[in-house]
This record gives C-alpha cells, structure tokens and sequence, in this order.
C-alpha cells in the first residue's frame, strides 16, 4: 500500500495466496481487502483457485500491457517465446521465486524478460515489494532481446 496507489494499476502473476480449500475464497478476500488499489488484474498462477476471480478487474491466463510506449506480455511462467519479442516487447512473469534467473540469463543472454515477483524484488532492490513499471524498464528495457524463431531482433 505505501508503493501503491487507490487508483493505480497493479499485475499480479499469479499464487495470489494460499488458504485451507474450504475456505480458500474467504482468505484471498481477506488479502484483497487489504489492497488499498482497486484495479488489481490476476494473471492465474498454478496455486490459484479460479473461484477468487471476481475479487480483480480481470482474471487471466496471460495478459498484456502497455505503458508509456513499452509492451509487456505477462504470463505466471516464464517463456522463452513470446508475442512480438522481435519488436521489442518484454515478458513479465514470476512463478520461479526467482530461483531460474540465473539460469535464464546464461541461457538467452540479453533477454528482455524477468521475474517480478517480491522475491525478485528482494533480491534486485533489497525489499519484498511490487516492482515499478519504471524499475522494469530500467532493468530489462535496453537490452538487445534474444530470437529462438524466425526473427531478427
């Protein structure tokens, strides 16, 4: 809540939370609650119960976003393909805890991709927290992008 305002725009990427499976609606309600910003978009993760959807403005398995002139594709997972990666667009995701960036970055050097889950964060910024849209471009935003298809980045 001190990162994020009333009327901002927040992407969550999935495992909302966890709850007993009786009651799983009621605890992702009691998260929710306490989110001061009311345009939450969930992109599903593989902890999520479909049932909380209509606690977000949108419920989806991807997503995508623009932002000042920068695309982002959002995803739970990571990929190592995606929609218009040839024309600059990045890829959001954050189911690994951070844990295959290392491997990720050795494996396609120059990605415009990155885990931005709160562990990332912790790692990256020193805080578990949401990353801004700033901080994302500030870390991916310039680097030259990678192509495993048929085009040239």
């Amino acid at each position: 809540n001190s990162l994020v305002g009333e009327n901002d725009t927040l992407y969550h990427l999935g495992d909302f939370c966890f709850g007993q499976k009786q009651n799983v609606y009621g605890t992702a309600r009691n998260y929710r609650d306490k989110i001061r910003c009311r345009n939450i978009h969930i992109v599903w993760g593989n902890h999520d119960s479909f049932s909380i959807g209509n606690l977000f403005s949108t419920a989806n398995l991807m997503n995508t976003a623009r932002w000042n002139g920068s695309e982002f594709v959002l995803c739970h997972y990571a990929m190592a393909i995606w929609d218009k990666m040839h024309r600059n667009k990045m890829h959001l995701y954050g189911h690994s805890h951070s844990s295959a960036e290392e491997m990720l970055n050795e494996k396609f050097p120059g990605r415009r991709s990155m885990d931005v889950g709160v562990d990332n964060a912790a790692k990256l910024l020193g805080a578990y927290r949401p990353f801004s849209v700033e901080e994302i471009i500030d870390l991916i935003g310039n680097k030259k992008g990678h192509s495993l298809d048929h085009h040239e980045i």
